[in-house]
């Protein structure tokens, strides 16, 4: 059983796949698994993968039907035998002390999840350290329940709360496996926004480190930079998990952030979609669907605005009221 496995969902990124997967080989932590998750890509991604298998031992290739990142991530994590578990997207890479300092903290803290800092790396101008408004150190489950809770599914300023991205964690691996934490595989966006939400609340123990380990790429063509059809079905659909597993919850003030959960992700979409329109007519007929969500609407019924600045609290009003003509010229300008 190796200390740390590493899961690598890998999906048309030959352009990349060397650059992360070379960052994990060279990790000072020896006793590492590298699970790389060829996900049905269509280029050469998976030939990668197997000729990188034959250059070190410690590299697991798992070869899969196309089924998404969470479907990837899990098909990672049925293999997966380490002690704790990372994940990394193979646009992305890795600092080498990344694991082994990160495993360090785990073990002295008897850490559910650590998390570190990390690197975003943008197309154009120099790289910089993303951070969280949290302290650093150890947080007990009376501290998560009273620091990290408030803000868990989103914060008051309609944003992420601290603990978002998957990438930037390393696991317990009996942590998820006792709590049944998987990804949502009929989740296709911001899955990491929905495990990282359910994983939060079942912690005990979380450790956030210094240090910024882990490289985000900007990378051109990421599904992150694009427009996504269907997209507030699959966040209306999050957003359902997330109530289901909230519901009765009463350590915090959840369903307060359901409501800006909806409402972030409605903003999202239809920020999206008055760019798809040709004349304002066409942008209200497509925000119109959205305003009128039944879910939104009983969300929006008891909604006090958070104080915010003017602009997005003009468009939240909008929102709440579903006022699509003036919502559509404003998101157009």
């Amino acid at each position: 059983m190796a200390k740390v496995s590493v899961i690598v969902p890998v999906y048309k990124v030959e352009k990349w796949l060397h650059r992360c997967v070379e960052s994990l080989c060279n990790q000072t932590l020896k006793d590492l698994e590298i699970v790389l998750v060829d996900d049905g890509s269509p280029d050469h991604s998976g030939e990668l993968c197997d000729d990188w298998a034959k250059k070190d031992q410690r590299i697991v290739v798992v070869h899969k039907s196309n089924g998404g990142l969470s479907s990837a991530r899990n098909a990672g994590l049925a293999v997966a035998t380490g002690e704790y578990v990372g994940f990394v997207d193979s646009d992305d890479d890795v600092l080498p002390a990344m694991y082994e300092n990160m495993l360090h903290v785990a073990l002295a803290n008897q850490a559910d999840c650590v998390m570190c800092d990390y690197q975003r790396v943008p197309q154009q101008g120099e790289s910089y350290v993303v951070k969280k408004a949290l302290k650093k150190g150890l947080y007990t489950r009376e501290t998560i329940e009273s620091t990290i809770f408030p803000q868990l599914i989103m914060t008051e300023k309609v944003d992420y709360g601290p603990l978002l991205s998957v990438w930037q964690c390393l696991y317990r691996r009996n942590f998820l496996v006792e709590n049944g934490l998987k990804f949502a595989e009929d989740v296709k966006w911001s899955e990491d926004n929905l495990f990282s939400s359910l994983a939060g609340y079942c912690m005990q123990r979380f450790y956030y480190m210094d240090g910024a380990y882990y490289r985000y790429y900007e990378n051109e063509g990421t599904i992150t930079t694009s427009y996504r059809p269907g997209a507030w079905k699959e966040y209306s659909r999050m957003n359902v998990y997330l109530a289901e597993f909230f519901e009765g919850k009463t350590e915090c003030d959840f369903y307060r952030q359901l409501q800006l959960h909806m409402l972030y992700y409605a903003c999202c979409v239809l920020g999206m979609e008055c760019h798809q329109g040709q004349s304002i007519n066409e942008v209200v007929k497509r925000l119109k669907p959205i305003l009128q969500d039944s879910r939104l609407m009983g969300y929006m019924k008891d909604f006090d605005l958070p104080e915010v600045n003017l602009k997005l609290k003009i468009q939240l009003f909008l929102v709440k009221h579903r006022l699509a003509l003036p919502l559509a010229y404003i998101l157009r300008r």
